[in-house]
C-alpha cells in the first residue's frame, strides 16, 4: 500500500507544478512527452487537460479506500478533497503573471477524480461479485 501512497503523493504534486510553471505553453515542460505537450497545448484542450491527473489520483485514492475498507461516504469525501486540490492549485495560479484562473479547471479536476474514484468503484463492484458470486433469488 506504500506504493499507492508515494504515487498519489507524487501526483498531487505533480498537479501542483504543472498548475505552477510559470508559462501555459505545455512544450516548455521538460519532461513531457511531445505527443502529451501538442496535445496539451491545444487551445480547445487548455481545461480538459487539468482532468487527465485527477483521473489517475482519483484511480489511485480509490484503490486506497478500497484497500482499506473505507465506507463509500469515504468516496464523496475523497472526491471533495482531490477538487479542493484542483482548487488550490487554481488559487495558486493568481500569483503568476501567465497563468490564468479558470472555474472550468477546478470543475475538469473534480470530473476527473470522480471519473478515476467511479472506474475503481467498478472494478471493487466487479471483482466482488466475482469473489463471492452473485445472489440468486
Amino acid at each position: 500500500m506504500r506504493i499507492v501512497y508515494l504515487f498519489i503523493i507524487l501526483g498531487v504534486a505533480l498537479v501542483f507544478y504543472l498548475s505552477w510553471v510559470p508559462s501555459p505553453i505545455m512544450r516548455f515542460v521538460w519532461f513531457l512527452p511531445d505527443w502529451v505537450a501538442r496535445w496539451a497545448d491545444v487551445k480547445q484542450n487548455e481545461d480538459l487537460r487539468t482532468a487527465v491527473p485527477f483521473v489517475f489520483l482519483g484511480f489511485l485514492t480509490g484503490t486506497w479506500l478500497a484497500y482499506s475498507r473505507y465506507s463509500w461516504s469515504w468516496w464523496l469525501v475523497a472526491a471533495l478533497g482531490l477538487t479542493a486540490i484542483a482548487a488550490i492549485a487554481e488559487v495558486g495560479q493568481l500569483a503568476l503573471p501567465l497563468r490564468n484562473f479558470s472555474v472550468l479547471d477546478i470543475m475538469w479536476g473534480g470530473i476527473g477524480s470522480v471519473v478515476g474514484l467511479l472506474t475503481m468503484a467498478v472494478v471493487v463492484f466487479i471483482s466482488r461479485q466475482i469473489k463471492f458470486g452473485f445472489k440468486q433469488s
